[in-house]
């Protein structure tokens, strides 16, 4: 039991089985004296009051500590109290232990009612413990990453906003702080306690294609470079050309016997027309269904796929190029690119990749340097997860701490 207090005593047969709560559990009986203010072993003892101390589980039985306490009047001293020990908090019956245990587990991803289960108490205790064991270290105002990571996720019913809003060091990877509202006012007024020499020396900063985030970065950090995420650049040039796709499968007429063989096998085979030219397969030949059984390779599906409408053919080939100016780094062949598209390419395509346009110096920088919110997108999985585990949170408090605590950013005080 690991009990190291000498004051409480226990008789040769101190441990039995009784129901408590209505389950068997394994219960260990003990007494505790002495005065605590002057240890004199003379006092005068009245009525014995039982308290049931729940302890850490026994080959997954519950045990408790059945310890009899008095109230006592010291004689020497004329000092009156009740027995206290340091195994358990002062009105408090569930062991220091066990709060311990229970500590310890909400650093795994565990949900906080898996871990109720498993030590018999109740989803209150665990959330208790979690907001007495733990504390959010304060940041320093005059304290900011070099270069920051930004980006947002779906947060809890108890949000003001929609969204909520990390922001990690790119350096190191480590979150630096979770926002529960992702709004303009929100963040300035967030980013405006820490002092403006700190601001200052922020020199880089990744972010996704939120138009709102470019106006309150370029306001709050005045020497900060704007990237955006790579990721987020490919995502606009593959969602435009994909969306082509659906629209191209939509104008197939349901009347045409061949028109729906076309549309059932662009709705198919949507990643071989999405994929890049580099990877793929020219000279292996397999078996496509919808394909009546012929060997082809993965060229010749796609070039029959290219040729069921002209404007999606013309939309590939300049979506191929567009891809493998972006794989160079060659920001200028990028917006060369851009400016030079044909008058009859797809409005709806045309359109998106025009939007680059708008963002022109942040996608320059995130060609030209390194930094890409690769990290943050682990940790956006890393609060999924969870989320998942957990079948979602209805405080965002408790979110925020659980996912501070499996990074290591709060420890057990």
């Amino acid at each position: 039991m690991n009990i190291k207090n000498s004051h409480i005593t226990f008789s040769k047969d101190a441990i039995t089985k009784e129901s408590v709560h209505g389950r068997m559990a394994n219960v260990f009986t003990g007494e505790k004296h002495r005065c605590e203010c002057c240890g004199f072993d003379s006092v005068i003892r009245h009525a014995y009051h039982d308290s049931w101390i729940q302890l850490l589980p026994y080959q997954e039985v519950p045990t408790y500590l059945h310890l009899y306490k008095q109230r006592f009047r010291c004689t020497r001293c004329h000092h009156t109290f009740s027995a206290k020990t340091y195994y358990v908090a002062e009105n408090c019956y569930i062991s220091q232990a066990l709060k311990f245990a229970i500590a310890v587990d909400l650093k795994k991803k565990i949900s906080m009612k898996d871990i109720a289960q498993q030590y018999f108490v109740s989803t209150k205790t665990v959330e208790r413990v979690l907001d007495s064991f733990f504390e959010v270290p304060r940041k320093k105002i005059t304290s900011l990453p070099k270069h920051l990571l930004i980006d947002e996720f779906k947060g809890t019913s108890d949000c003001k906003g929609a969204m909520c809003f990390i922001i990690s060091d790119a350096d190191t990877g480590k979150i630096f702080d979770i926002l529960d509202d992702r709004r303009n006012f929100k963040l300035r007024t967030y980013f405006h306690r820490f002092t403006l020499k700190s601001r200052k020396r922020v020199t880089h900063i990744v972010m996704d294609m939120n138009a709102s985030y470019d106006v309150v970065m370029k306001e709050v950090f005045s020497n900060a470079r704007l990237s955006i995420d790579r990721f987020h650049i490919i995502q606009q040039m593959t969602r435009a050309f994909n969306n082509q796709r659906i629209q191209t499968m939509k104008q197939l007429k349901k009347s045409d016997p061949q028109a729906q063989k076309d549309y059932r096998k662009l709705k198919k085979y949507w990643r071989k027309i999405l994929k890049k030219n580099t990877k793929l397969n020219y000279t292996s030949f397999k078996q496509f269904p919808l394909f009546q059984r012929k060997y082809l390779t993965e060229s010749e599906v796609l070039d029959y796929l290219l040729s069921i409408d002209n404007q999606l053919r013309q939309s590939y080939e300049v979506y191929q190029e567009l891809l493998a100016v972006f794989d160079a780094k060659d920001f200028i062949g990028i917006f060369n690119l851009i400016e030079s598209l044909p008058h009859s390419l797809n409005n709806g395509f045309k359109k998106a990749i025009c939007y680059l346009r708008k963002h022109k110096e942040a996608i320059i920088n995130s060609l030209k340097y390194p930094y890409s919110n690769g990290k943050s997108e682990g940790k956006n999985n890393l609060i999924k997860v969870t989320k998942r585990i957990a079948f979602g949170f209805r405080i965002f408090r408790h979110l925020r701490m659980r996912v501070l605590i499996q990074q290591n950013i709060c420890e057990i005080i």
